[in-house]
């Protein structure tokens, strides 16, 4: 096992922000199925999103928590919890399952700016994009399931918020835990190896991905420079371009992030063995 006890020496980024984003959900009952992402509501503040769902004694109902969250530059503010009961309602189709969780909605709302597609004169004329507003939770939260480990957040009108695969609510296949290890960027994606597990592990885009990719910019002067990193994640189900099914790590907190001149070396080596 490698020590990272001289770590400290050399170039190091803690995480000072305030603690304002724990996981109200203890996950003590493992029946509790946990989903969590975020929607955009304009180009700076993301509204986060963290459900926990208990299946009732009838299919298609049970009890839920809600925490949310406004996320501006990878600051968090709590803006409320929700607790009740849910209900699954069927669409056109019997694949089409759209969840419903009553008694959720923000009397006041929240404004989303975000851009919408509008033709231009006649219906061969090139789309332009136009800015829209309109308010959003001010009615129940609602989703859409999407095969078995997704849930897309839908609008008053029953149509998807956004369709970006890095936003939406993606489903937990694991406890929260705290991990350590070796991280790098490739210029497309993240890769990472528990110290601890000796685990490599492909790192989605979902949490603190892009926080943790602009800590790594300031930290490395090098192509493939390797950080030291430390934080508090959970797994989920990913699908590789090649539409192969493998586990996959979210950063949800990025804790401390540090480099030396030797972490490539001793990573190298590990990859090695």
């Amino acid at each position: 096992m490698i020590c990272f006890l001289v770590i400290g020496i050399f170039s190091c980024q803690k995480d000072n922000r305030p603690d304002e984003r724990p996981s109200v959900h203890s996950e003590e009952d493992r029946a509790w199925v946990v989903y969590e992402g975020r929607v955009p509501l304009n180009e700076k503040v993301n509204l986060h999103i963290e459900v926990a769902m208990l299946p009732g004694e009838q299919s298609g109902e049970g009890s839920f928590r809600i925490n949310e969250l406004l996320e501006t530059d990878f600051a968090y503010t709590p803006i409320g919890s929700f607790n009740g009961k849910y209900s699954t309602l069927y669409g056109e189709g019997p694949e089409e399952i759209f969840i419903q969780f009553h008694n959720s909605a923000r009397p006041e709302g929240l404004k989303r700016t975000f851009l919408s597609p509008r033709l231009n004169g006649n219906q061969t004329d090139t789309p332009v994009k136009m800015i829209r507003e309109e308010l959003f939770r001010h009615t129940d939260l609602a989703v859409r399931i999407e095969g078995n480990h997704r849930l897309i957040v839908l609008d008053k009108n029953s149509k998807p918020v956004n369709g970006d695969p890095d936003f939406n609510l993606i489903k937990r296949t694991s406890k929260l835990f705290t991990l350590e290890g070796y991280f790098r960027y490739t210029g497309y994606a993240a890769d990472f190896y528990e110290i601890n597990t000796r685990e490599r592990w492909v790192v989605s885009k979902q949490g603190e991905y892009h926080y943790a990719i602009r800590q790594y910019h300031q930290l490395t002067k090098d192509k493939f420079e390797v950080t030291y990193i430390k934080a508090i994640g959970f797994s989920i189900q990913h699908t590789s371009e090649e539409g192969i099914p493998m586990d996959a790590l979210v950063i949800k907190r990025v804790l401390q992030m540090t480099s030396s001149p030797t972490l490539t070396e001793e990573y190298n080596k590990v990859l090695a063995r």
